[in-house]
């Protein structure tokens, strides 16, 4: 009986090793190489999830399991969601910066009927989505290699329902896609109530500044808290029914329709409306200087 009591203990300790192990080990890098912002890193980790890293330092900027891509792991990618929620099941949507693919890729697992646009300025990121993140272009999934500003201001009126701008960081905000030019020129290519859905970081500098110049140029500006990040998502429309209590109806009707795999109803749930900064400043367009591509991500 003692032997066997040893034998399962020496068991379980070998197993708690094994699990220690498997947790604790550093990831994989699978690729390396630099684009047109700086250095590009691919890791996976030992539960198959794949990260981007891009820029020196920087947080990760995406993470997706290549073999269930119907899987949305980041939380504000997650709270994002609300856009779709927020329009028809064959609504057209623009994601401004591509990264990983991962917001795609999950739309066209989820929501099939969806038609998808995704712009990204570096043909880099392009590819290692492709190779790295199991990101496949269809014909309703289309992904062009152009700056995000100019992608949006050479498209016609009323082309998009939904517009998903995700090529923010928290230490790097293209300028030009935070500006009151731009979300005019933007207001313009949605349909009359269509949305536009920010990652925002609260401790970037540019914050309040952001959040005033998007009430300065929508109707309704509402924002989303990511549970344990300094980190929103922010909703903005001319549309005159947009309130928290519209979120949550409209996540919950997507919930009805769609299995998610997280609860977006509990993070609308959380949604506020916007109530800018007293004397915060409205962002504006600057002149490039002199031999400046002006180009943003």
């Amino acid at each position: 009986m003692r032997g066997v009591v040893a034998l399962g203990i020496v068991i379980v300790v070998a197993l708690g090793i094994a699990v220690a192990l498997i947790t604790t080990a550093e990831p994989t890098v699978l690729f390396e190489g630099s684009g047109d912002f700086g250095p590009v890193k691919v890791v996976e980790r030992s539960d198959g999830l794949r990260e981007l890293y891009m820029g020196e330092g920087r947080s990760r900027q995406s993470a997706v399991y290549p073999l269930r891509l119907e899987v949305l792991v980041l939380g504000y990618m997650q709270a994002s969601m609300i856009g779709p929620a927020l329009a028809e099941p064959d609504a057209r949507h623009l994601f401004v910066g591509l990264g990983g693919g991962a917001m795609p890729s999950f739309m066209r697992r989820v929501m099939p009927e969806a038609e998808l646009d995704a712009v990204e300025i570096d043909p880099l990121i392009v590819r290692v989505a492709n190779d790295w993140f199991a990101l496949r272009p269809d014909p309703r999934l289309r992904i062009y290699v152009d700056d995000g500003r100019a992608h949006v201001e050479a498209a016609d009126p009323a082309t998009w329902d939904v517009v998903i701008l995700d090529a923010f960081s928290d230490t790097e905000v293209p300028r030009a896609l935070t500006t009151r030019t731009f979300l005019d020129t933007l207001a313009t290519r949605l349909t009359a109530d269509g949305v536009v859905v920010s990652n925002l970081h609260t401790t970037n500098p540019d914050y309040d500044a952001m959040v005033a110049t998007y009430a300065a140029v929508y109707r309704s500006v509402l924002l989303i808290p990511i549970e344990g990040r300094a980190q929103e998502v922010l909703v903005a429309s001319n549309r005159t029914d947009l309130s928290p209590g519209r979120l949550v109806g409209a996540a919950q009707a997507l919930q009805d329709r769609v299995d998610l795999g997280f609860d977006l109803v509990e993070m609308a749930e959380g949604a506020r409306i916007a109530s800018p900064s007293p004397g915060a400043t409205i962002l504006e367009d600057q002149r490039e200087p002199a031999g400046s591509t002006g180009l943003t991500r």
